[in-house]
């Protein structure tokens, strides 16, 4: 009993010297990069999430206005208003979108690099 509790913690304690992660596999060369996704990815859904409530206040604003008995100035209003903050919502998602596409690419570099410098090892010897 006591021998396979040790070989385990033997191992798990050679990997991480080794610099491997504890499952034994490689450890992942992009790890930094990829820690960098989710808070974007979080972003983008907290502006669909945004423009979704702005679309349903637009919505009950729209029905009160076709109440009124004048209702062009109100709805004029309300299209520009629309206009101007789903432009807003676009800007954002889409800097946002920019920044995961540039982690995207750096990892991809990163890897051609990488396949690079292991055809030139192999070339060499």
């Amino acid at each position: 009993m006591l021998k396979s509790l040790i070989l385990p913690r033997t191992l798990i304690l050679a990997s991480l010297l080794a610099g491997l992660p504890p499952s034994g596999l490689p450890a992942d060369p992009d790890a930094d990069l990829r820690e960098k996704r989710p808070p974007h990815e979080r972003l983008i859904e907290q502006i669909e999430s945004e423009r979704l409530a702005f679309q349903r206040d637009l919505a009950s604003r729209e029905a009160a206005c076709l109440k009124r008995f004048f209702s062009s100035r109100c709805l004029d209003e309300i299209r520009t208003e629309h206009l101007k903050r789903m432009r807003e919502f676009d800007l954002r998602r889409e800097a946002e979108l920019q920044a995961l596409r540039d982690i995207d690419a750096e990892i991809r570099a990163r890897n051609r690099s990488r396949r690079t410098e292991k055809k030139s090892e192999s070339g060499s010897q």
